[in-house]
This record gives C-alpha cells, sequence and structure tokens, in this order.
C-alpha cells in the first residue's frame, strides 16, 4: 500500500482552501494536471473518494473531511518543526503568512515593507479579504496572522492590539445640514453602512445600542472606497475610518464634528494559540507593537 506523504497532504488542503484545483496549481506552482493527479492518488489510498461536485463546486465527503483535519495536525506539526529548524539558522529564512481585512490594507503596508527590506529572504505571503473571507481563512487555520478591528470571540485566539483604528462621521463636501451636534440630531439623514458583520458596522452597532440610537434610512455598501465615492456625490452620509479617509484629498468630503466621534476602536494581530509561529511571525508581531510602529 502507498504511503500518504505530505506534499499529497498539503495539495489536498490547498485545493480545499481555495476551493478549486486552478487556484491550488496557482498557489503551489504546480500544473493543473499534476495537482489533478496527486488528487486521484490520495483518493486511491484511502480507498474513497475525498471530494464530491454539486453545480459545479467541489465539497469533501466524510472521507475528505477526516483527511483535511488529518492534513492540518500533520502539517502544523511540520511546520512546528520547521520553525525549530528556523531558529537554528536564524531569522533571515522562513516564511510569514499575513491575511488582513480589507481597511487594514491601508495601514500594513507601511509597516509590512521596513520588515521585508531588513529580511529580504523572508517569503511573505499577503492576502487582503473582507471580514468574512479573513474569518474563514482563520477558521481554517490558513495564516500565521491575522489583522482585525473587532477580531471574532474565540478563547483558542490570542489577540494583540497595536494601533487606533479611529471612525468619523463624513459628508459631502457641499453638505449645509446640522454639525457640531449629536448623532440624533442626523437621524432622518440617509447613512451608508458597511454590511452586518463587518468591523466598522459592528462597532457603529455598538455605539447606536449604547446611545438608543437608530438610523431611519440606511443604504448597505460593502466596500469602504464605494462607500467615501458615494459620499462625495451627495448619495448621503456615512461613517468610516480614517485611514479610508487619508487615501484621498481632503476636499473630496467633509469630516462632521459629531458628540462622541471619533469612535475608536483597535487594530489587532490575531494568531490561533495551537498554531506555533515561525521566528518570522513573531517578529513580525512584535514590530507591529514597537512605539513608532
Amino acid at each position: 500500500m502507498n504511503a500518504i506523504t505530505f506534499r499529497l497532504l498539503e495539495v489536498f488542503q490547498h485545493v480545499v482552501d481555495t476551493g478549486s484545483v486552478t487556484a491550488a496549481s496557482v498557489e503551489l506552482g504546480l500544473s493543473q494536471p499534476t495537482v489533478s493527479l496527486q488528487l486521484k492518488k490520495l483518493s486511491s489510498i484511502v480507498g474513497m473518494p475525498l471530494l464530491e461536485y454539486r453545480q459545479g463546486k467541489a465539497t469533501m465527503t466524510d472521507a475528505g473531511i477526516a483527511v483535511y483535519r488529518c492534513a492540518q495536525e500533520v502539517l502544523t506539526s511540520q511546520q512546528k518543526l520547521n520553525s525549530q529548524i528556523q531558529a537554528l539558522q536564524g531569522l533571515e529564512v522562513g516564511s510569514l503568512k499575513l491575511a488582513v481585512v480589507t481597511t487594514a490594507k491601508y495601514i500594513i503596508p507601511p509597516l509590512l515593507s521596513p520588515f521585508c527590506k531588513a529580511h529580504p529572504n523572508i517569503d511573505v505571503r499577503f492576502t487582503v479579504g473582507n471580514r468574512e473571507k479573513i474569518v474563514d481563512r482563520l477558521a481554517r487555520n490558513q495564516d500565521d496572522l491575522y489583522i482585525f478591528s473587532l477580531p471574532p470571540s474565540n478563547p483558542e485566539l490570542a489577540c494583540t492590539p497595536f494601533k487606533e483604528n479611529r471612525l468619523q462621521v463624513i459628508a459631502p463636501p457641499d453638505y449645509d445640514g446640522p454639525d457640531d451636534c449629536d448623532l440624533k440630531a442626523l437621524q432622518s439623514k440617509k447613512f451608508l453602512l458597511r454590511e452586518t458583520g463587518s468591523g466598522t458596522r459592528r462597532a457603529v452597532d455598538d455605539f447606536c445600542h449604547k446611545h438608543d440610537f437608530h438610523f431611519d434610512n440606511v443604504m448597505v455598501i460593502e466596500s469602504n472606497e464605494a462607500i467615501r465615492l458615494a459620499v462625495s456625490s451627495g448619495l448621503g452620509l456615512a461613517i468610516v475610518s480614517e485611514h479610508t479617509l487619508a487615501q484621498v484629498p481632503k476636499e473630496t468630503v467633509r469630516v462632521l464634528k459629531v458628540e462622541g466621534f471619533p469612535l475608536i476602536t483597535h487594530w489587532q494581530a490575531v494568531t490561533i494559540t495551537s498554531r506555533p509561529l515561525s521566528l518570522a511571525s513573531k517578529a513580525f508581531l512584535e514590530s507591529l507593537t514597537q512605539p513608532d510602529a
């Protein structure tokens, strides 16, 4: 009987995590036929199908779920070994897999750039996605480090605050309504808000609940850039991170003076306590918490 190898488990894990043979082949640097052949070989060794296709989408069978869990355990142990080897070799080799929510894409590159220049031989993989995507990657244990403004509540996570995330109320540049007021004075205005579940929306909803406030007229837009553009075009008011505003000329929107704002949350670096961190991951996490970070 053929043995299940690290490579077979790695290929299967990538196919499941990326959702397709095509995407997995790109990540692994292999041809699609090679990835398909590896999947077929692993299924043959197990003696049962690992994936089934419904309406063109691959889902794991019960056997596939068992193999995926095994792959997670085995590859995590392999990462631990790699981390120990890296400790013997020093920080100049290794890898860092980083996944961040969309708004954090404005703050992480300036922090990542000097780290990469100082350690050019470290392999860095940087993934950006909406909260749902990054939470899914976290659940699958796909990365070393995750960046959220409001991390999921889970005792198996270690969360390290490292930078303020200030939320402001913004209006179109020609806005002539209430200003220097409380939020209730703006209740009749249309607000463009992120989708329920996003970090920004959760912070806003918590603020509203605390102050017994609700919006009368809401339009949901699932992109910070789209919200900013919609506000600058006169579509309504919004509550967004200052990091979003820092990317555009100040005259494109108007920041209102609203009681309780800026609403301050903190960017947090999140790790899974059961996943061993490489020296590179530890070093980058430490760099985030430096006073000048």
